[in-house]
């Protein structure tokens, strides 16, 4: 039976606690209606809300969702930021983009100059309004929600918030509070990086998720490396400004305080590098990533702040794959306290899918990973891209974790221009590896953009 401490919740008014003193559920013991109101599918819990103050005060806090994760009753959330769907292709490239701005400024700066030789004593649009009118959004990106459990998708509405900046924002999860953090992106219209930090919380809100906006980074920047440490600590490194050069500098956000903390700048220069961390461990690692001068050749090494000493150090070799990037393609693992994994899932550009690559930390090595196969090329994970995210989830709180299956969604694009985007998840015995298995995940056109960044909730 699954139990919950009511001393825990904190009830919104003296009524509302009366209320949730009584029955759970009318004429059945607590116990069992816990029992019956874990299984209620997350898509249905702001119905439930409705009901009475009491349900509502239960649905909107997180022990609720540890409960349902005891219970193996959790859904698992993918939040992507994504193309959306009336674009005519799904990989969009940023030198494209910004050249496509470029040529779209040079349009209008001819075009104004021959009206000024025409039209010279007629009214002329400021600078801002030409600019704004010129730039009108080339691209368009979304946050899709793409339901593990039920294999169901849909599109987050945002009512009041259309403004947020979606292209190339990060996606980031704090599983413990059940929220989703959108960091930085461009400016859909100038294609200029901005500082702007968002939050969707997932369980507080009334009747559907609910959006904040909180404190800005201290620096706007795209394509940089973040990680979550611990239940509320986000790291943000390196990426570009928006004269896309490259940067090494640091932050740390404190999500229960909604502040930002200047750290120490890396001691090199790191644009598209890959943010990692491990559970147990207090550190921050950014991987690979370039400088302004070497842009497209990624670096070899890493660098790892440790927040107990303030510093950051260099690890050389990490990264063996100069023309490669490490973002999306890989994702973290942790087979015990003490020994730290994370798997590359590496595209092919002649034709095939690649391979899993799995880097032991301790060790300092890279190895293939040829006891799990992998699906057929026509699945749509052929090309260059790979985008992977982790669903093992944060834990079931009773120490079985380790008992339980690990999953991974992988998403992949075909390799052809306007190609569809393949899914599949990966399902595996962390106590057997030889015990593998691809399930195919529809997808369906309108979600078929490749993701730019993702993250996964369990609720």
């Amino acid at each position: 039976m699954v139990g919950i401490d009511r001393n825990n919740i904190d009830y919104d008014d003296e009524e509302g606690g009366r209320e949730q003193e009584q029955r759970l559920i009318p004429g059945l013991p607590d116990e069992i209606g816990m029992e019956c109101l874990v299984r209620v599918p997350y898509g249905s819990h702001s119905r439930m809300k409705s009901v009475c103050r009491g349900w509502r005060t239960l649905f909107s806090h997180p022990s609720f969702y540890q409960q349902r994760r005891k219970a193996r009753t959790a859904e698992h959330l993918v939040c992507l930021v994504q193309p959306l769907q009336f674009q005519s292709h799904s990989h969009v490239d940023v030198d494209v983009l910004l050249k496509e701005r470029d040529d779209k400024k040079q349009q209008q700066q001819q075009q104004q100059e021959e009206e000024d030789c025409q039209y010279h004593h007629h009214h002329h649009p400021s600078e801002s309004e030409s600019e704004s009118e010129s730039l009108l959004p080339l691209y368009q990106y979304g946050l899709s929600i793409f339901n593990a459990t039920h294999q169901t998708w849909h599109q987050v509405m945002m009512p009041g918030m259309d403004s947020i900046p979606m292209m190339f924002s990060h996606c980031v999860a704090l599983p413990s509070s059940g929220k989703l953090l959108l960091l930085g992106g461009w400016d859909p219209t100038t294609f200029h990086p901005v500082p702007h930090v968002y939050v969707l919380d997932f369980i507080a809100g009334e009747c559907r998720p609910r959006w904040r906006r909180a404190a800005p980074m201290s620096v706007a920047r795209s394509f940089f490396a973040c990680a979550v440490v611990g239940r509320s600590t986000l790291y943000v490194a390196g990426g570009h400004d928006s004269q896309k050069n490259a940067l090494r500098s640091a932050e740390v956000y404190d999500a229960e305080a909604d502040q930002w903390r200047t750290l120490p700048a890396m001691s090199e220069e790191r644009d598209e590098s890959q943010g990692l961390s491990w559970e147990g461990d207090s550190r921050f690692w950014v991987v690979s990533g370039y400088s302004t001068e070497n842009q497209g050749s990624f670096r070899s090494d890493a660098e790892c702040y440790d927040p107990e000493t303030g510093c950051w150090s260099k690890v050389e070799g990490l990264w063996p794959f100069p023309s490669s990037s490490p973002r999306g393609g890989c994702i973290t693992g942790q087979s015990n306290r003490h020994h730290h994994k994370w798997w590359r899932f590496a595209g092919e550009e002649q034709g095939g899918i690649g391979e899993i690559r799995e880097y032991e930390r301790e060790a300092e090595r890279w190895k293939v990973v040829s006891s799990i196969p992998l699906p057929h090329l026509e699945s749509g994970l052929g090309g260059s891209s790979k985008f992977v995210i982790n669903l093992d989830g944060d834990g079931d709180g009773d120490g079985k974790k380790k008992s339980r299956k690990r999953m991974l969604l992988v998403m992949g694009n075909s390799g052809e221009r306007g190609g569809k985007v393949g899914a599949f998840i990966l399902e595996r015995n962390p106590n057997d590896e030889g015990q593998t298995k691809w399930n195919h995940v529809h997808v369906p056109p309108q979600f078929n953009g490749f993701p730019y960044s993702a993250a996964h909730l369990l609720l």
